[in-house]
């Protein structure tokens, strides 16, 4: 089926890839390319610190929660939870842990000096958070509110 999506016989396909394994992981890192790009790009549009994470937060994990509880299947390929994917799947938060890490750094500015992280360790501390709440969010509101209290917990009210 893959081979037949993309216009390729089924030997072709395996020319360029060795497996399914490594089309699925392929298929993986494309999405974190692209979803990484909207966060970027949606993160650049918006003024404020906090509102850059939610939307970022929004587009990365929502998102994503959303496809998975309308298609079963899209669960595989978002989450990526087979042993094989396990170092993409790591490879990919770290990216965006990355990518959101210097809207920490702002937003912890306004943190007394004493309950400051490291804003690569708060990057992944909220990432980590947001990764359990895909196990218990019910649906991508209940998420959401999930997410705006962490920031709230993390930075203050808005």
């Amino acid at each position: 089926m893959i081979a037949e999506a993309a216009g390729l016989s089924r030997p072709a396909l395996y020319v360029l890839f060795k497996n399914k394994e490594e089309i699925f992981i392929e298929a993986y890192l494309g999405w974190v390319d692209e979803t990484i790009a909207q966060v970027e790009a949606a993160m650049a549009q918006t003024a404020l610190p906090k509102d850059k994470l939610a939307r970022a937060f929004e587009i990365w994990a929502v998102g994503p929660f959303e496809l998975t509880r309308a298609s079963p299947a899209a669960e595989e390929l978002v989450d990526c939870n087979h042993a094989f994917a396990q170092a993409s799947r790591e490879h990919g938060y770290a990216i965006f842990e990355a990518t959101i890490a210097p809207v920490v750094a702002k937003l912890s500015e306004t943190l007394p000096v004493a309950s400051r992280i490291a804003p690569g360790r708060m990057a992944h501390v909220l990432v980590s958070a947001v990764r359990g709440f895909k196990q218990t969010a019910a649906t991508p509101a209940d998420m959401r509110q999930l997410i705006d209290e962490l920031l709230q917990l993390s930075f203050g009210p808005s």
